[in-house]
């Protein structure tokens, strides 16, 4: 957020690279300020971004700063003097205003040769204040103050601004943009949409022909302030994924008192292999009804992880999901795949343990539902896959054991499993892996199942199977409640208030915990000679960051929706460390 004159960004190329570049859902906008915003983008620019509103984004910045509760970020001042000092403008812009920027061509986007139109309350007054005519370039040449050369052309409330004359002399007012998108997307979309302070879109075509360019300037002008970590659920992840047949692309970025949100729309060619998929999908009965996360346990977790596999097209639609955004499969284990097809869906979550790391592991107090019709097919699959694990790969040997229905010491049957593992003897072992590969592997299983390794419990429950990684009784029953039908995790009063900035009945639905995790980080980092105190205490109230994903036929079309929302305490502590670590950055470089 902070940066010398001599590391600023050229106006247009900054404002190009913003396309990919999301800052952070507001109800502070009026409902026709986007479509005010469109007019003065030109129809046939294939990649834009408005900011409908820079007060209404300054308010609601300035509104999430303060409850993030940070005093350091007074530093950076106001949010619009930030954004305005970015661009290096000055007297005459208007700050009640909609900032524009598009290309009007695939080059024209990659060389950050697009227009830029800045909202001025005199544009006499906001030309004289910020450059000099440049005749001996042409009658709309002008320099700025540091001597980049640029063309103006005053547009009503604008003045746009581009490296060269040719879109400016080609300009004509939008008419058809805000229609286009309801066309695309539907009156729900366009609604949120309206309701975000800043909306970017690209053609797929343009997405297609400029797929490694836009990456490489996704990656280099990741989020600021601190959000760079999220890069990955950002543009340049997104573009990499879905090039291959997306017809259109949207992101609308809300800043709220409350959070950010992060929202995209994706339309796939009817004709393409996303929408070739999707039309295999059926919408369950009742699926409007039913959260992906209501059969865990309802207490505070690390994280919780839903999926819904009939929502995907069944394991088989899911997994060619995954492999069209060319998500590595391995992610799924190997039983998945005996038992996947009998599947509806899986729920998981890991909550802290009173136990801790050192004796109990990560995974002490954790709950996973395999949710099927024939719970029993599933329950006789894991009793095979687990003892078939057992061997030797590399350097590690494995030994696993499977029990059905022993008897529990505080009541009860339950499946018992176990799973250990030790360096193998030398003559043991095979090439795929070394000492030093398996004792870091038995490093990382240590922290996650403890120093014991792995004794899990099963039971079948009404319309699924419940694992958990420990033989805590306790434990399993929680789970067993859940996974039966008691109140779940769904039902937690945070997640619900977090849901509405989510697609409706997500197929996939996720929150992590940031500062339970970092909980956690601490403990981890205590069993490790000399890492004690290098992760930093978080506060363990912040609400958690939610993740949700839909996909599914519209109209003949694939269409993928997700949303990512990070609450302000969490913003705040990224925007914190990330000023912090920028001024030490600055002191170094100055000596101090």
């Amino acid at each position: 957020m902070i940066q010398s004159p001599r590391r600023r960004r050229t106006l247009s190329g900054l404002a190009l690279a913003s396309l990919f570049t999301p800052l952070g859902w507001s109800s502070t906008l009026q409902a026709d300020r986007l479509a005010d915003a469109l007019g003065v983008v030109p129809d046939e620019a294939v990649a834009w971004m408005v900011i409908p509103s820079l007060s209404a984004l300054n308010a609601d910045l300035g509104d999430m700063l303060d409850r993030a509760n940070r005093p350091e970020l007074a530093v950076a001042g106001r949010p619009i003097d930030v954004i305005i000092s970015q661009f290096g403008i000055a007297a005459g812009f208007d700050e009640r205003g909609s900032l524009a920027a598009w290309a009007g061509s695939g080059e024209s986007l990659v060389e950050g040769e697009g227009v830029v139109a800045v909202p001025v309350e005199d544009a006499t007054r906001f030309i004289d204040a910020n450059f000099e005519a440049d005749a001996a370039e042409g009658g709309s040449a002008y320099r700025t103050r540091e001597g980049e050369l640029v063309h103006l052309k005053v547009a009503e409330k604008h003045v746009l601004i581009a490296s060269n004359d040719e879109p400016l002399a080609a300009w004509k007012p939008g008419t058809t943009l805000a229609t286009e998108l309801s066309k695309g997307f539907g009156p729900d979309a366009l609604q949120g949409m309206r309701q975000a302070d800043v909306v970017m879109r690209v053609d797929g075509g343009t997405l297609q022909a400029t797929r490694t360019a836009a990456i490489e300037a996704a990656e280099a002008n990741a989020p600021a302030a601190g959000m760079a970590g999220m890069a990955d659920l950002g543009m340049g992840s997104m573009i990499d994924r879905l090039g291959s047949d997306a017809a259109e692309l949207v992101i609308a970025i809300d800043v709220d008192a409350l959070a950010i949100g992060v929202r995209s729309w994706t339309r796939f060619d009817a004709d393409g292999p996303m929408s070739a998929l999707a039309a295999k999908i059926e919408a369950p009965a009742g699926r409007a009804s039913e959260s992906v996360l209501r059969r865990l346990p309802n207490q505070r977790f690390y994280m919780a992880m839903g999926v819904d596999f009939d929502g995907l097209g069944g394991y088989a639609g899911m997994m060619g999901l995954l492999s069209a955004l060319d998500v590595d499969a391995t992610v799924m284990p190997a039983w998945m795949s005996t038992i996947g097809p009998s599947m509806h869906g899986m729920e998981f979550a890991m909550y802290p343990s009173k136990l801790g790391v050192a004796m109990g592991g990560a995974l002490n107090d954790a709950s996973l539902i395999l949710l099927t019709d024939d719970p029993d097919a599933v329950r006789s699959a894991m009793a095979s896959a687990v003892p078939a694990m057992s061997g030797v790969t590399g350097a590690l040997e494995r030994k696993t054991s499977w029990q059905n229905d022993v008897n529990q010491r505080k009541g009860g049957v339950a499946d018992e499993f176990e799973m250990s593992a030790a360096i193998a003897k030398a003559k043991q072992r095979d090439d795929s892996g070394t000492v030093g590969d398996a004792s870091l592997q038995l490093t990382v299983e240590k922290m996650m199942f403890g120093p014991r390794g792995l004794k899990g419990l099963g039971r079948v429950v009404g319309g699924g199977y419940v694992m958990t990684f420990s033989r805590r009784p306790d434990v399993l029953a929680r789970a067993v409640e859940a996974g039966g039908g008691a109140p779940g995790l769904d039902a937690d009063p945070t997640l619900t208030s977090m849901r509405p900035w989510l697609p409706a009945n997500s197929d996939v639905e996720m929150f992590i915990d940031v500062g339970q995790l970092g909980r956690l980080a601490r403990q981890v980092a205590s069993l490790v000679p000399g890492a004690d105190g290098m992760v930093p205490e978080l506060p363990t109230d912040m609400p958690p960051i939610g993740f949700g994903l839909s996909f599914g036929p519209v109209d003949g079309e694939a269409r993928l929706e997700w949303a990512m929302v990070v609450p302000s305490e969490v913003v705040g502590l990224a925007v914190g460390n990330a000023i912090s670590q920028a001024m030490g950055n600055v002191r170094g470089e100055g000596g101090g």
